[in-house]
């Protein structure tokens, strides 16, 4: 078996302001060839698994492109065009082969483009043919489009919200993909689509959680040999197109009904519990009142701002919050402004002066907060994920500064990047185990903090990443549509 493997991963947001350019995707790293296979090692990655699972059965590996960037607005078509020649061409240019393994994210969009995965894949399955099967594994998050699933013949999702298991998927693509190759399997995929979209926030797989229970749903139509494989996909939901919904999806052993009949199930199972993805939360300076009266450690989900949808991390918001109604708290805060960082650094450790801070580069909202601040620290803030669908992976927040305002320890970084744990925190001296109150700009992992003496409290408020879905200016959707329209009954998409 010669397969080819390849990734390109990216999640955008029409409501942010970023835009990810080739340097964007460089700080975590492009590439290419031998390169690739060194750099996935060591890591808990989608490709990496599959490299793995191809690996144990035998096959000789083609490493082609790899280029995995994180959340934000959308892709610079300039660079979106080298990855997708890169890979295409690249893979082309490898023929003959028997199979293809690529992992992307499937919520990607271009200025031009706005299904660059289905993009992706049409232009592969026009150059090397009908013949060769494709596999993709994608984020559970993933905006599924029929191009996609026209060109691709195997394509499985996370499982898990908080994302644990990008590697075990990476896994499960490559391992039927080696059993079609072996003539095991005749793998058959089928979507289903209805036009709803709910918040991620109450997405978690964890507990008595809505998607817990689908993803227990799925599992038993697996085991009860309904499918080969079994997603779901609540989808991003700042995508501001037609098309975007919620996707049920199966991958059968050559029967297309029965795949679209479970894919059909999952997506019905979706949307009967649609109104409980609707979690409580507060304004922030609701959210720090209500944290000072709780026992031991809460964390402040900043849920407008989160970087891990899509944000630009810049929202002063709590900082302003966190000044007016607890001063003298102790309390972690991290924000994202360039040009506050480069002061610091002029002024160097110990020094005092005012700022000003936020709304560096989104000010729809919110103008800077004006402080004083000491300099405790200046660090370059690098680390490596301990977990999350980046396991492994190193990241760099670019020239940082801790300033301390009060009992308020506030991280200033250089650059947006995505929050799993604390790791980010601890990568520049903040303990957040001394803190009474923490600030996360990520919608889920936060959870793996939570225990007997750490809550949480989730802020609504405006935002790019805001958790009120129903009174976004969306300017492209279709109506009606959940939760914008009450619907009693579904409206399919696909």
């Amino acid at each position: 078996m010669r397969v080819a493997v390849a990734s390109f991963e990216y999640e955008g947001n029409s409501l942010s302001l970023r835009v990810e350019r080739r340097a964007d995707f460089a700080r975590i790293g492009i590439f290419e060839g031998a390169a690739l296979l060194q750099a996935m090692e060591g890591k808990d990655l989608a490709l990496t698994g599959a490299i793995h699972a191809l690996r144990d059965a035998g096959a000789d590996l083609v490493p082609v492109f790899a280029a995995k960037g994180g959340a934000g607005g959308h892709v610079e078509d300039a660079f979106f065009h080298e990855a997708r020649d890169r890979i295409v061409e690249g893979i082309a240019a490898a023929l003959p082969l028997d199979g293809v393994y690529l992992a992307m994210h499937g919520a990607m969009i271009c200025a031009e483009e706005k299904d660059p995965e289905g993009a992706v894949l049409a232009a592969l399955r026009a150059r090397i043919g009908p013949g060769i099967p494709i596999a993709i594994s994608l984020d559970l998050h993933a905006h599924v489009t029929p191009r996609m699933v026209a060109a691709a013949d195997i394509v499985v999702g996370y499982e898990t919200y908080p994302h644990v298991d990008a590697y075990q998927t990476g896994g499960r693509a490559a391992g039927l993909l080696v059993r079609a190759l072996r003539g095991e399997i005749r793998p058959v995929t089928r979507m289903r689509k209805y036009n709803a979209i709910v918040p991620v926030l109450g997405g978690a797989t964890l507990g008595d959680a809505p998607m817990a229970h689908v993803a227990a749903h799925a599992r038993a139509l697996e085991a009860a040999g309904r499918a080969l494989s079994v997603s779901y996909f609540p989808v991003q939901p700042w995508l501001d197109m037609a098309d975007v919904g919620i996707t049920g999806l199966a991958v059968s052993d050559g029967d297309p009904a029965g795949a679209e009949a479970v894919a059909q199930d999952i997506l019905d199972d979706m949307w009967r519990r649609r109104r409980d993805f609707e979690l409580p939360a507060m304004t922030p300076a609701e959210a720090v009142r209500a944290a000072l009266a709780l026992p031991g450690r809460t964390l402040l989900i900043d849920a407008p701002d989160a970087i891990g949808g899509g944000a630009s991390g810049d929202s002063p918001a709590l900082l302003a919050a966190l000044l007016a109604e607890a001063p003298e708290a102790d309390a972690a805060l991290c924000l994202v402004d360039p040009a506050a960082a480069a002061r610091a650094f002029e002024l160097g450790e110990g020094a005092e002066a005012s700022f000003a801070i936020g709304a560096w580069q989104d000010r729809r909202w919110f103008k800077p907060v004006e402080l004083v601040a000491r300099v405790e620290r200046l660090c370059e803030g690098s680390f490596t994920y301990r977990g999350g669908p980046a396991s492994g992976a190193r990241a760099r927040l670019g020239p940082s500064a801790v300033l301390r305002v009060g009992g308020l320890r506030l991280l200033v970084a250089s650059h947006a990047v995505y929050e799993h744990l604390d790791e980010h925190y601890a990568a520049c001296g903040i303990d957040i185990a001394a803190c009474k109150l923490v600030s996360f700009k990520n919608l889920m992992n936060y959870r793996k903090l939570l225990g007997p003496d750490t809550g949480f409290i989730a802020l609504h408020g405006p935002g790019a990443t805001p958790l009120r879905l129903q009174d976004v200016a969306w300017e492209n959707r279709r109506r009606p549509f959940w939760p914008a329209d009450d619907m009693t009954a579904p409206t399919a998409l696909a």
